[in-house]
């Protein structure tokens, strides 16, 4: 035992670390190997489990190829593949289809050996993003897609608002926020899985993102019918203590009440992955160049002119020339 560990930190120093591991030394997992889950951009991830180096595994050791058939004919369908290198040892395999594909293959080797369980073939058909196949089944959908607890946030902004009869309040809201200039607000209602709105205020081309969400998930999974109004604005709007309505926002404070979801951009970078979005919660990652370590003590921070802490920041800066710099007003 003590001879093979002082043979392994022999290779270690004489080597440089390369110590090569097997091909079935690794970690694969994602909703990407799960055929049923329809999404813009599917994917995955491969990790390696090192003895040594937590980079060992390079992109140049990976072949990955991910094919497969149009229904109607034996011909290749169309799949776009992008590898995320996030330079920690794993990586983010991303494949698009834009038609329905079947005998989806992907093939994964490590310097020419194949990783254990793969070629995986999925016999029956996938589908695209713009395919109208929903489940019919919410608790499915939520366990296909493995979206675990719900989020403590969820739970904290939605405890206020129980039992709601929007027959009730719905004129209410919209004459609370009768303010066209200052305040965008549109009324959806879901039913029967079909989307329906009115929107409130001279500046509602938000409503856009909104709609997108809405459209992506009637076309995923069978929605209960239900009514919400959602905040198109960059501030919360729901303040008053006296009447708190049931008002989602991408935005939120401490002393507002809003339902926030995720932003708008995020939403949007999530739906267009690997389209016309480039910038995405995971093409980020494949931006890394350095380690944490070997990186500047500096941060950049980005935020609308309209929040709150970023008009403190520039108290800050004004405060603090010698240390803090504004790169530019917008």
């Amino acid at each position: 035992m003590k001879l093979n560990i002082y043979c392994l930190i022999m290779k270690i120093i004489i080597f440089n670390c390369i110590v090569y591991v097997d091909a079935s030394e690794y970690k694969i997992w994602g909703p990407g190997l799960k055929p049923e889950i329809v999404m813009p951009a599917r994917y995955f991830f491969i990790e390696s489990i090192p003895n040594c180096d937590t980079n060992l595994l390079e992109l140049i050791d990976l072949d990955i190829k991910i094919e497969g058939s149009k229904i109607d004919s034996n011909k290749p369908c169309r799949i776009w593949t992008n590898i995320l290198n996030r330079n920690d040892g794993s990586y983010i395999v991303r494949y698009k289809l834009y038609e329905p594909c079947i005998n989806v293959k992907i093939d994964i080797k490590v310097r020419g050996e194949n990783i254990k369980g793969f070629p995986l073939t999925f016999k029956y058909i996938m589908f695209s993003e713009d395919c109208n196949c929903n489940i019919h089944n919410v608790s499915s959908f939520i366990n296909n897609w493995e979206c675990g607890e719900t989020q403590t946030q969820i739970k904290e902004d939605l405890h206020l608002f129980k039992g709601i009869d929007f027959g009730k309040i719905r004129k209410r809201i919209v004459s609370t926020y009768d303010n066209p200039g200052a305040v965008s607000l549109c009324n959806y209602v879901i039913k029967n899985n079909l989307i329906y709105r009115k929107c409130y205020g001279q500046h509602v081309g938000f409503k856009m993102f909104m709609d997108n969400i809405l459209l992506s998930l009637t076309r995923k999974v069978l929605l209960p019918d239900f009514e919400m109004f959602v905040n198109l604005g960059d501030w919360p709007l729901v303040k008053d203590t006296n009447e708190i309505f049931p008002i989602f926002s991408w935005c939120g404070s401490k002393d507002s009440f809003d339902i926030v979801m995720p932003t708008y951009d995020i939403t949007e970078s999530t739906l267009e992955s690997m389209g016309r979005v480039m910038l995405d919660m995971l093409s980020v990652q494949g931006n890394v160049r350095d380690k944490w370590e070997n990186r500047h003590p500096k941060i950049f921070w980005r935020g609308r002119d309209s929040s709150r802490e970023r008009l403190k920041l520039i108290e800050i800066i004004w405060a603090n020339f010698q240390t803090c710099v504004f790169l530019r007003f917008f």
